[in-house]
């Protein structure tokens, strides 16, 4: 099977590895240069590592972070861990992390990799698709048998192909900024009033310094005045969480931000796939992505390797990422009602650290239902 994959992120990477080893031919179009910077909050998750080690990547980052402190609107706070088959996440930059998969795909030997080069257009015609491509000025064409578009959440190929809107937008900002001491080897994730639902987050990406950020979604933060640079500023220098580990005014470094989408109608198009951010699959919750981007390029790569037909592989695959659907609307049940229910789990977990672990995992981790996520905290409970 030959199979074109626009964007070379970790859905577009997993995908291309996933299909090399199945005895695909691939090409991996990347329309920038290689290999390239992404904002993003440098996290990758205990699934993301778990699933990072299957795919045989050697995922070490600058630090391992075994646990998590989440605080809550009303100021208090606990510590909870990660289940025994994935005990840790870790940072990463992502120019490091998107790279180490790339060079996995291309040590198949199955891939091409094709930096600098845009997919301006997919069609499916007859039994072909086909995609113009640009690099250098010049364009060309490229038949295969299928296509994984996987350029991210403002590239035009999934809404030129009917993927639909999104159904919801969170906004993130971020920067570097030095610690005051050395960082304790967890994930800060910090549910102060002026942001929940949303949080401010401390990554540290080495023993003195982090990435710390901002996440709320649109509507919060056009409540807050509508600048989320201005918002993440404020928010460091009034969380106390924030000056414990940065200081009263720490100063930021590359700060950036964007939009992350979720939830969306169509993850296929015939014999055309959608995968990571095309198909709308960040959790709206906590926006995690790298996880999520990495399962659905690996999911493609199965179904297209699975069925002999890829429009029948395109349908069985929007089958299987249903799952991401009832995570999305367990996750707005969890963002709905967060405020009502975090302080009463946050004082249950400060005396109990198994459900500390428990809440952690639940919160954190894909939900299949909201219902599921409501019986997992009263098993932990």
């Amino acid at each position: 099977m030959r199979v074109i994959v626009a964007g070379a992120g970790p859905a577009g990477a997993t995908a291309a590895l996933a299909l090399a080893r199945s005895g695909a031919r691939v090409w991996l179009v990347e329309k920038s240069a290689w290999p390239r910077d992404k904002t993003c909050g440098d996290a990758v998750s205990p699934l993301g590592v778990h699933l990072g080690t299957q795919l045989g990547l050697a995922i070490e980052g600058r630090v391992r972070l075994p646990r998590a402190r989440i605080s809550t609107p009303g100021g208090r706070s606990f510590t909870g861990g990660w289940p025994a088959a994935t005990p840790w996440g870790t940072t990463i930059p992502r120019r490091t992390f998107d790279a180490s998969l790339v060079d996995a795909a291309l040590a198949t030997g199955g891939v091409e990799f094709l930096a600098r080069t845009q997919v301006r257009s997919l069609a499916a015609e007859g039994a072909v698709v086909r995609a113009t491509l640009r690099a250098d000025g010049a364009d060309r064409t490229l038949d295969a048998d299928a296509a994984i578009v996987a350029d991210g959440a403002n590239g035009p190929l999934s809404a030129s192909l009917g993927a639909g809107p999104y159904r919801s937008q969170l906004v993130a900002v971020r920067g570097y900024a030095d610690a005051l001491r050395a960082l304790p080897s967890e994930y800060g994730l910090f549910y102060d009033r002026p942001l929940a639902p949303g949080y401010g987050w401390v990554f540290p990406i080495d023993g003195g310094r982090a990435n710390a950020g901002i996440l709320v979604d649109r509507r919060t933060l056009e409540r807050r005045g509508g600048d989320a640079r201005a918002l993440l500023t404020r928010w460091l220098a009034q969380s106390r969480f924030a000056r414990e580990l940065l200081g009263d005014r720490p100063a930021l470094e590359d700060v950036r931000g964007g939009l992350i989408p979720s939830g969306r109608g169509r993850r296929a198009a015939g014999p055309i796939l959608f995968a990571g951010d095309a198909a709308g699959v960040a959790d709206p919750f906590t926006a995690e992505g790298i996880y999520q981007a990495m399962d659905t390029g690996r999911a493609a790569a199965r179904a297209l390797a699975t069925h002999g037909d890829p429009v029948a592989a395109g349908r069985a695959y929007e089958r299987e990422t249903g799952t991401f659907d009832r995570n999305e609307r367990a996750a707005r049940g969890v963002w709905r009602t967060f405020g009502a229910t975090i302080e009463v789990c946050a004082w249950r977990a400060h005396r109990r650290p198994a459900f500390a672990d428990g809440l952690n995992t639940a919160v954190f981790f894909p939900k299949s239902s909201f219902e599921g996520f409501v019986w997992s905290l009263l098993r932990a409970w």
